[in-house]
């Protein structure tokens, strides 16, 4: 078993929140807050299987601090296109390689174009850690290794992992 061999369908999340293009950037950070997620898939207005971009918690604090009533601007306003996403079919390292090479968290999977899940930065790690084979085979290909920030996350998650199972505290 390899980063390669294993599909993001394998560990992605399955049921993503999404929001549409013409809600409010207020309305996403609530749906955010209410559903304990970090980032939101914008879809378009008229149809909820086709990514158009994403905003994160991060988006939205950066946004906090302008002047900008959060209340009427769009999300198609404030999100980040166009989305980067990966198709069903990849590899966890492929996978992987995208995010680095983008320095993104968080990829939309599609299949034919249209959305059916989400994999993380999160989502990879707890797949590695699940399989100790997986993290030989992701330090020899030094995959992370020459991305120290991806490297460093893992780090601190595998910590986490060992003080706090599941997240929980």
């Amino acid at each position: 078993m390899s980063l390669e061999s294993i599909p993001v369908s394998n560990v992605m999340t399955r049921n993503v929140i999404t929001a549409k293009e013409s809600q409010t950037v207020k309305a996403g950070a609530r749906l955010m807050a209410e559903n304990g997620i970090g980032s939101l898939v914008v879809v378009k207005a008229d149809d909820d299987g086709v990514p158009v971009g994403i905003i994160t918690e991060k988006d939205v604090v950066k946004l906090v601090a302008t002047p900008q009533d959060l209340s009427v601007l769009s999300l198609h306003q404030a999100m980040k296109k166009p989305v980067i996403t990966v198709d069903l079919a990849a590899s966890i390292k492929d996978a992987i390689l995208v995010m680095q090479a983008k320095n993104i968290r968080r990829l939309p999977v599609v299949e034919k174009g249209r959305m059916v899940g989400i994999l993380t930065e999160k989502d990879t790690f707890r797949a590695i850690v699940k399989n100790q084979a997986l993290l030989t085979d992701l330090i020899s290909d030094d995959v992370l290794l020459q991305y120290r920030p991806a490297y460093e996350r893992l780090t601190e998650f595998v910590i986490s992992e060992i003080y706090f199972p599941g997240g929980q505290r």
